[in-house]
């Protein structure tokens, strides 16, 4: 037998392997930011970051959304409305109705009504604290400003993130 060393003809390219690794290194970096973000709810899937509340929340008219929505996809804006019974009348926006569509109010209105600058709907409530449900579909990307209130009462602003 041989006592000669066994050598792989093998070319090596130290400059190559070492920006190889440095672009593996920004690849995982990235992934592991892009988890992160959709943990924290900045891809419109929900979590902490996602939910938003506007208003005082023991204030006569208090709003739940989500901040980041996708495109192409439903949230849910919830309405808490306290001190007021009988006919309420609330209203929507319409410049936000032009970035997303209303899919249903839960519960159902009595009436709608369309006016210049918005949207009113008049629901009958038996109890002074009502809990009001719009589901909304995103049809745009971009920054939704929205905003909501009582008719001859308060109202309350609030911004959606439309992505993807």
């Amino acid at each position: 037998m041989s006592n000669k060393p066994r050598s792989l003809e093998i070319d090596e390219d130290v400059a190559f392997q070492r920006k190889e690794w440095i672009f593996q290194r920004i690849g995982l970096t990235a992934l592991f930011l892009f988890v992160l973000a959709a943990l924290l709810g900045l891809t419109g899937m929900g979590g902490t970051l996602s939910r938003g509340e506007a208003g005082d929340s023991n204030g006569p008219l208090h709003v739940e959304y989500q901040r980041f929505v996708r495109r192409g996809s439903s949230s849910k804006v919830t309405l808490h409305l306290r001190g007021a019974t009988g006919a309420i009348r609330f209203w929507v926006s319409a410049p936000y109705l032009e970035h997303v569509q209303i899919d249903s109010v839960v519960p159902t209105p009595n009436l709608e009504s369309v006016e210049t600058h918005r949207h009113i709907y008049v629901i009958q409530a038996g109890s002074p604290d009502v809990t009001l449900t719009l589901n909304v579909k995103h049809e745009e990307m971009g920054s939704l400003e929205a905003e909501v209130g009582l008719v001859e009462g308060p109202s309350v602003r609030f911004t959606q993130f439309s992505i993807f």
